[in-house]
């Protein structure tokens, strides 16, 4: 049987939507199973039946089409709708903010901040002052640097780590070229590498933000016996200036450096 123009619409419909193929059988199949129910109980009646009444029941099969048009796409905007939410809420980069405060923000793939945390107390005393959820990245970082500003965070003086775990490299520019603009009028030195999986997650299972934990990694291979739980409280500069200092010295104290950005 040649396929109808509702139904030729119903999978051009189908077609169109970005989903998972699984998904969209589905629902298309559903959708036929429900058609295909319709179509017998408008079946012809038994040649009896007519004798008897001497009619024919009617076939509405234009309102049945348009049912199952109808159907489809309210199928169509529901899965439409759903991955969009799902785009929306699901971070595809993270990115680490380290002066000191250590913050991480959660960026979906329109480059929104849809998750943001403190990664130590100073992290988490911008934020409950300055909410940034769902903002554009760019617009966030601008009230971040604003709010760390105000509080005496970050100064002319400061250094700032920028590091991004992303597996797009179109994004992860676009962040680090944000990143540079929104930083660099604020601080000394602004650094914005790119982060894998296992170092972000190895660095927030010690409580610090990657740029935070590369540096501590460094100093306890070369001998400190610093803390992560101390180095959480050391802005990137003190940081850098005790690794600088590694060579001269065999080990170095973990309470040695104390503080915040902007008050050494």
């Amino acid at each position: 049987m040649r396929e109808g123009a509702a139904e030729r619409r119903v999978r051009e419909a189908f077609a169109s939507v970005h989903a998972p193929e699984g998904v969209k059988a589905r629902a298309l199949a559903a959708i036929e199973a429900r058609h295909g129910e319709g179509e017998r109980a408008d079946a012809p009646a038994p040649a009896a039946s007519v004798a008897a009444t001497g009619s024919r029941p009617s076939r509405p099969r234009a309102r049945r089409r348009a049912r199952l048009l109808l159907a489809a796409c309210l199928v169509v905007a529901a899965v439409g709708a759903g991955l969009l939410g799902l785009a929306v809420a699901t971070p595809t980069a993270y990115v680490d903010i380290d002066v000191n405060p250590s913050i991480e923000l959660g960026l979906n793939r329109f480059d929104h901040v849809v998750s943001a945390r403190g990664l130590n107390e100073d992290g988490e005393d911008v934020l409950s002052a300055t909410d940034v959820t769902w903002m554009g990245y760019e617009d966030a970082v601008r009230a971040l640097v604003e709010g760390m500003e105000a509080a005496g965070y970050l100064t002319a003086d400061s250094a700032v780590s920028v590091t991004v775990s992303c597996g797009d490299d179109a994004q992860y520019g676009a962040i680090e070229d944000a990143s540079h603009r929104c930083l660099g009028a604020s601080a000394a030195e602004v650094s914005c590498s790119h982060a894998s999986e296992e170092e972000h997650h190895a660095a927030h299972e010690e409580g610090l933000g990657v740029g935070k934990w590369r540096v501590w990694r460094e100093l306890v291979d070369a001998g400190s016996d610093l803390t992560a739980e101390d180095a959480a409280d050391m802005s990137v500069r003190e940081l850098a200036e005790l690794l600088e200092g590694a060579g001269s010295s065999s080990s170095h104290h973990g309470g040695r450096h104390r503080g915040r950005a902007g008050h050494d």
